[in-house]
């Protein structure tokens, strides 16, 4: 049956203008894999056969995605995709998954852990790498927030990815990030090719990596089923300053911009080369950063996310003003939250007594269970809009230092150890109440 050149056209525009749906196209990403290809083209299949696209359009589908041989992609024949579409093979399939709404198959791979928080506090207090929950949980899933250059995620990888596969356990990895790909800033925090390919590609690993993306908009990849609602571990390397270095709901606006002014320099947005960039004025350097670096979203936001997405948070290479922010926060004691107070020495000295001196004194190296010391926050404030429910965290652990042996780390806590002027960071395990998956 010859295709006609009209009903062809209207279809390649069709099929070419999803690609422009970037919740839809990250989410299509999982059903080109080895595993789920063979139940996608399918389902493909079946689905243009019961559309209302013209008959020469269906029979083409069905015929060149209908050999039952086909287990990659460069198994089907990509010139007919071409023709037929306008893509190179993978994007074509990935459009047709996107116009026929297939992408909710993405989401079977990833399902809630079926841990109670009292089984992550017990796996936590047996073993001092946090990580190894992933060898225990019948979900061995992680979700890193922030995740920059993947050097975290790449080190995750090679440290479990061999043992899960003997174990045949499926090792989902999913990193978010904010910074635009084609953005020319952020430098260092964008991902070599080499290791995106590499995770990409990781026979043990099921990665994804979604980027331009705000971590606390995450509703229309939930729509989508793009992540999963729970993760094993959420984890969070280097929480960025100032987003975290100032809590909203114990600073006014006023004392929070003038401490920038004071401690960064004077800022301003511009335009650099069609995009748009913060320039901040630092001892006589003019620095560019994202148009996002000074949003204020402090420790509140960032840990009820987390609590809310993982069985399981883990913090690190935590720089020691973000640190004191969140710590704050995680003491039942409301004369910690001292209100329009920075957090000096002194005041921290002042808030937080016995509990501070035993903290600023613990050695790099060693750790300390914070309710040993000081009694938990009962509950949390909702901060938000997509999280109504208060939360709180029923154990948690301070070590001092940026990495530990046999624990996995990000590039940025590794480089701690060459930063000799530094203050040394901070690791923070926690473990929130939740509800276990039914």
């Amino acid at each position: 049956m010859s295709l006609d050149s009209e009903q062809l056209a209207a279809f390649r525009y069709q099929v070419l203008a999803l690609r422009t749906s970037h919740e839809g196209w990250e989410a299509s990403r999982h059903l080109v894999d080895e595993t789920h290809l063979p139940a996608t083209l399918q389902q493909l299949i079946d689905a243009a056969v019961k559309s209302s696209l013209p008959a020469s359009i269906k029979h083409t589908i069905g015929r060149v995605l209908g050999n039952v041989a086909v287990r990659r992609v460069k198994d089907l024949p990509g010139e007919e995709l071409r023709h037929l579409t306008g893509l190179p093979p993978t994007k074509a399939v990935r459009a047709l998954c996107l116009l026929f709404d297939l992408t909710s198959l993405a989401s079977c791979a990833y399902k809630t852990p079926n841990l109670s928080s009292a089984d992550v506090e017990r796996t936590v207090r047996e073993h001092p790498n946090p990580f190894d929950l992933l060898l225990v949980s019948d979900v061995a899933s992680l979700l890193d927030l922030g995740a920059g250059d993947l050097s975290f995620a790449d080190e995750l990888a090679l440290h479990y990815g061999g043992t899960l596969a003997q174990k045949g356990t499926p090792f989902v990895v999913h990193c978010l990030d904010r910074l635009h790909p084609d953005s020319h800033l952020g430098g260092p925090l964008h991902p070599d090719p080499p290791r995106l390919d590499r995770l990409r590609s990781h026979e043990y690993v099921q990665f994804r990596y979604l980027r331009d993306r705000d971590m606390f908009d995450l509703s229309d990849l939930d729509r989508c089923r793009s992540i999963a609602q729970r993760y094993a571990i959420a984890t969070c390397w280097a929480p960025a300053t100032p987003t975290f270095a100032y809590e909203p709901s114990r600073l006014t606006a006023s004392v929070i911009q003038e401490d920038l002014r004071q401690t960064k320099g004077a800022f301003r947005h511009i335009r650099v080369g069609g995009e748009q960039a913060l320039e901040v004025r630092h001892r006589n350097r003019t620095l560019l950063f994202p148009p996002w670096k000074f949003d204020i979203r402090g420790p509140l936001a960032l840990l009820q996310l987390m609590a809310t997405r993982g069985s399981l948070c883990v913090l690190g290479a935590v720089d020691s003003q973000v640190f004191w922010e969140i710590l704050v926060q995680l003491i039942e004691d409301p004369r910690a939250r001292l209100s329009d107070r920075l957090l000096t020495p002194s005041v921290l000295s002042e808030s937080l007594g016995s509990v501070y001196q035993r903290l600023d004194d613990l050695p790099i190296g060693s750790s300390l269970n914070l309710s040993d010391v000081t009694e938990l926050r009962h509950a949390f404030p909702a901060v938000l809009n997509h999280y109504p429910d208060p939360f709180r965290f029923r154990y948690v652990v301070v070590r001092r230092g940026a990495t530990f042996p046999g624990i996995p780390a990000s590039s940025t806590a590794r480089t701690f150890q060459h930063m000799t002027e530094e203050t040394p960071p901070w690791f923070l395990t926690l473990v929130p109440d939740f509800t276990p998956a039914s």
